[in-house]
């Protein structure tokens, strides 16, 4: 695999478990709009899309109603969410080692910006990015633009730049960007390699000890 000096990170499923923050946000949504329940797996398809997305499909939501679901899920997300995430084990030492090596680091996010900001502070591990970028209160920014932006933050180049992350929307997102992906099948969406492989890739990673030797592979 060729040398990358930037190499940007998705959140969920791939830098950290936030599974149980995301279905306490549905949980109170739930609540407080009184909506019914759906299943386990519906629940999981809320991890990686964007939440208009999820709440439109899995609810039948959508204008006024739709936007405060949105609402309400950022507001348990700001409060209470962001600290239910868990690291991955191995996740510091991987970034240290990125860090190390000379690489830029970055994060691109579906989340609410401020939001991944302060899990990201909240697990200790803030310090390790040149660049968080995540969706606006007032802006939809789609994968593919959100690549754009740390790129750029980052002062580098889609030629050098990788992605690494666990789902079909990092997958297209970085082929619209027009950057190089690596997916990781230990998260929330791709299981197997053969998932990974439905998309252009540059390699699959199992496990997080994977992803420095495939980056430094020659």
């Amino acid at each position: 695999m060729k040398r990358y000096n930037t190499i940007i990170f998705d959140l969920d499923g791939t830098i950290a478990d936030t599974s149980e923050g995301i279905y306490n946000c549905i949980r109170f949504v739930q609540e407080k709009l009184r909506l019914p329940a759906i299943t386990s797996e519906q629940m999981r398809s809320h991890i990686g899309p964007p939440m208009q997305e999820s709440y439109a499909r899995n609810f039948g939501l959508s204008g006024a109603q739709l936007d405060e679901a949105v609402s309400y899920h950022k507001e348990y997300a700001l409060t209470k969410g962001l600290y239910e995430a868990t690291l991955y084990p191995g996740i510091p030492t991987l970034l240290q080692s990125l860090s190390d090596e000379g690489c830029r680091l970055a994060m691109a996010t579906l989340k609410f910006e401020e939001t991944a900001r302060k899990m990201l502070d909240y697990l200790k591990v803030s310090s390790y990015f040149h660049a968080i970028c995540g969706t606006l209160s007032q802006i939809k920014l789609t994968k593919a633009q959100l690549l754009a932006k740390s790129i750029e933050r980052c002062k580098s180049s889609k030629s050098n730049a990788l992605l690494i992350g666990d789902s079909s929307y990092d997958a297209i997102g970085a082929h619209q960007a027009g950057i190089d992906f690596l997916g990781v099948t230990y998260g929330f969406g791709f299981k197997s390699k053969a998932d990974v492989d439905e998309y252009p890739n540059v390699g699959c990673a199992e496990r997080i000890s994977d992803i420095l030797t495939q980056i430094n592979e020659e």
